[in-house]
């Protein structure tokens, strides 16, 4: 049964299997519960009905709440745990407990304090204060209706006022155990507020982190770890992916002409348009201080100097003033983009595919052809 009972948990998610573990404290406390009300039935001291009822009514209602949580379905209710609803039905059980054995009453009403204490995990202000209302008014009208005042005599004198007594104290008690609770609860959930605030903004800084503030695109050590990533995919998959080295030409004159502003513009619009040729699969990044870097994923050589070349023609049309696409920027001159495309081969060192792409990219312009270079195979270079 083990065997088959562990390889079952491990297959449920985490949250599950808390809630599993949740539920089944709840179980541990109905057992030991039940274990003493058989050690008071065989001293005599209640009816053996009555520890019969509460465990079938036990087994029954914890049966459901882990049917429900293991199969899922606890998922459709706004609290997946079920925490109130088991709250709610321990309660009942103690309740029953009391109209069954009122001359134990004090025993069943200590037991309500074990599951209100799960309280803590889900209730609110305004759901403390309905339990409290219930089981006051519930333990209040079971008193009147079985005369529970004959239990009370366990600690004081067999009166109506004592009964009247014991209640108040019972009430009082409650009351200020389920304060107590509402406040752990208010605190939980603005802990929990908190968390969620301090994951986001350490997913915010994250991303700034890995982020190139002039273009918003990758930086260059995010780029590698992708790139890194990629290798270890292709290797599983036995595929293959290409990288480019893209530098834009007109960078340095503008730079000369308009200024460092009009060049950082410069780049930036040719960031942007590369962001919008790009693939959904690929990643680009800023490469150096007029180059950029992209990752091509499961693309051939081929492939990836088609694209980054349609994607040069886009932009010396752009250059030219192009009524009908816009000008990337505000200066005149005409510029482009020259790459070094490389296509990663089994084995290979990510330096030595990144060198290979941007030695393509030197021999464009060396060549005086500016334009979509492809890097020589990495066996020809040996």
């Amino acid at each position: 049964m083990r065997r088959t009972f562990a390889p079952w948990l491990a297959s449920l998610d985490s949250k599950t299997r808390i809630r599993l573990r949740v539920t089944l404290l709840a179980v541990l406390d109905y057992g030991i519960n039940v274990l003493v009300l058989f050690a008071l039935a065989y001293a005599g001291m209640l009816a053996w009905t009555v520890p019969l009822t509460v465990l079938i009514f036990g087994v029954i209602v914890n049966a459901l709440f882990i049917a429900a949580i293991a199969s899922g379905a606890s998922r459709r209710f706004r609290d997946p745990a079920l925490t109130g609803a088991q709250v709610f039905a321990a309660c009942a059980i103690n309740l029953t407990g009391m109209t069954l054995a009122p001359h134990l009453i004090f025993l069943f009403v200590l037991n309500l304090f074990v599951p209100l204490s799960y309280s803590t995990l889900h209730f609110g202000r305004r759901a403390f204060l309905v339990t409290w209302l219930l089981i006051s008014a519930a333990i209040g009208a079971i008193m009147l209706s079985t005369g529970a005042h004959q239990g009370v005599a366990v600690a004081v004198a067999n009166t109506t006022s004592s009964s009247a007594f014991f209640w108040i104290v019972a009430v009082l008690t409650f009351g200020r155990f389920l304060a107590i609770n509402a406040g752990v609860s208010e605190l939980r959930v603005r802990l929990k507020s908190r968390n969620e605030e301090l994951a986001e903004t350490s997913a915010r800084l994250g991303d700034l982190a890995s982020r190139d503030p002039l273009t918003g695109l990758w930086n260059q050590r995010e780029f590698m770890r992708l790139v890194q990533d990629e290798s270890r995919r292709a290797v599983r998959n036995k595929t293959g992916f290409c990288v480019a080295v893209i530098a834009v030409d007109g960078y340095d004159e503008v730079k000369h002409q308009s200024g460092p502003e009009s060049a950082a513009r410069l780049l930036q619009d040719v960031a942007q348009e590369l962001e919008i040729g790009r693939r959904a699969t690929d990643s680009l990044a800023r490469h150096g201080e007029r180059e950029l870097s992209i990752l091509m994923p499961s693309a051939r050589l081929s492939t990836a100097t088609v694209a980054l070349e349609r994607t040069r023609a886009r932009l010396l049309s752009l250059a030219k003033g192009d009524t009908h696409t816009g000008s990337p920027g505000d200066s005149n001159l005409h510029y482009s983009i020259s790459a070094g495309v490389a296509a990663w081969e089994p084995g290979e060192l990510l330096a030595q595919v990144m060198g290979r792409a941007e030695a393509a990219l030197a021999r464009a312009g060396r060549d005086g052809e500016l334009g979509i270079c492809a890097a020589r195979p990495a066996a020809s270079l040996e």
